[in-house]
């Protein structure tokens, strides 16, 4: 019996890794389920913020680069019209359709639109990640709202299945969208972990890692602010792509103003494959967002066997008392400031049951049959 097909749209895609999240989300998904399905994504030949193509990739075309059982279509994004996506669609003939976020015009509205119209019969998904969050909408509110109305206008959620990745997502959708079919499924994490592997911890040191892109709603000025309250030694390390030039330059002039015990390096954005070895070069990741709706870059902390300091805006709950880090709420900076001085002063032992407490943690995640289990509804006919 062939499999069914599951079409994933998004705008970037791997090799590319600037967009974070949404990349690694769908990889997930595609790794994860090739054994039950036929799997292709439809996407661009360029990262995220990049006008030059990924190097290595053939455009307008179906290919199996990095995986033979994942057919991946790159299509040139300066020469890509919605009747080449829609071409591409037909030319599947795909049983699903699966979208990420909420505002692309190309990989999100525009499929939404060929539902709404019967141009496409394949069951629709879409997955918000996020999109629907007060934090998310409050960015660009001028052209989201216009479009949340159309589609509430239109009920297009009696035409699709919303793909909630948790409660709090669930919950929102059913705020702007009454009556929606809504499945709930974890995000799928990475699914493989290096082994265990400890780094040495002197008492007054600590080396922080800040993994996001440079944006406000991921609050990087917020943790520059609370390291001016520390004493003991703090070595910042900043990875990720600078989308906000205005904010960074913000966060360059407080960096400037920090006092002797404070330093901070910035490298740039990362691939994801090296952000686990660079990750266990340091002590504790730091990441005060406004909002997450998953959040990769602190569950390779995790996967890493490293603890984490984050806001309580995330799915990631009760961390200290699983002895795997905190999560704090943004009112509250100076409890930050505390927490990075109180890991500043541990000693060997106490890094170590907290870091081997998160790998542990991370790899009993990755080892629970029930997180796939959600996708394999989701992706059914019923």
């Amino acid at each position: 019996m062939p499999k069914q097909k599951l079409l994933i749209l998004i705008d970037w895609f791997t090799p590319g890794y600037k967009a974070g999240g949404p990349i690694r989300s769908t990889l997930n998904i595609a790794v994860s389920l090739k054994e039950q399905y036929e799997i292709f994504v439809l996407t661009t030949d360029t990262d995220h913020g990049e006008i030059k193509p990924l190097e290595g990739i053939k455009a307008n075309e179906w290919t199996g680069i990095f995986d033979s059982a994942i057919k991946v279509y790159y299509a040139n994004k300066q020469l890509l019209k919605p009747k080449h996506l829609l071409e591409q669609i037909k030319a599947v003939n795909p049983d699903f359709i699966y979208l990420n976020h909420m505002w692309s015009p190309l990989f999100v509205l525009y499929p939404l639109w060929l539902k709404y119209t019967g141009k496409i019969s394949a069951k629709v998904i879409l997955c918000p990640r996020g999109g629907m969050y007060e934090s998310a909408l409050k960015v660009k509110k001028y052209k989201k709202t216009p479009v949340l109305m159309l589609l509430n206008l239109i009920k297009i959620q009696n035409h699709i299945t919303f793909h909630a990745t948790n409660e709090r997502e669930e919950n929102a959708i059913k705020e702007f969208f009454p009556g929606s079919k809504i499945i709930i499924a974890d995000n799928l994490p990475a699914s493989s972990q290096l082994p265990f592997n400890s780094l040495h911890k002197e008492i007054g040191i600590v080396k922080c890692i800040f993994i996001a892109r440079i944006v406000a709603i991921k609050n990087l000025l917020f943790l520059i602010k609370s390291l001016q309250q520390v004493t003991i030694n703090v070595l910042l390390t900043i990875v990720g792509p600078n989308e906000d030039k205005d904010y960074w330059l913000t966060c360059k002039e407080l960096i400037k103003k920090l006092p002797a015990n404070v330093s901070v390096e910035y490298i740039g954005p990362k691939d994801n494959a090296a952000l686990s070895e660079i990750m266990q070069k340091h002590h504790l990741f730091v990441l005060p967002t406004v909002g997450e709706n998953f959040g990769h870059s602190i569950f390779e902390a995790f996967l890493s066997g490293r603890p984490v300091l984050i806001s309580d805006q995330t799915p990631w709950s009760n961390l200290e008392k699983k002895q795997i880090g905190w999560d704090l709420p943004l009112d509250n900076q100076a409890e930050f400031s505390k927490k990075i001085q109180q890991v500043g002063l541990w000693n060997q032992e106490e890094f170590n049951t907290f870091s081997m407490n998160a790998w542990h943690f991370a790899k009993n995640y990755i080892e629970n049959p029930e997180v796939k289990k959600g996708y394999l509804k989701l992706f059914s006919l019923n």
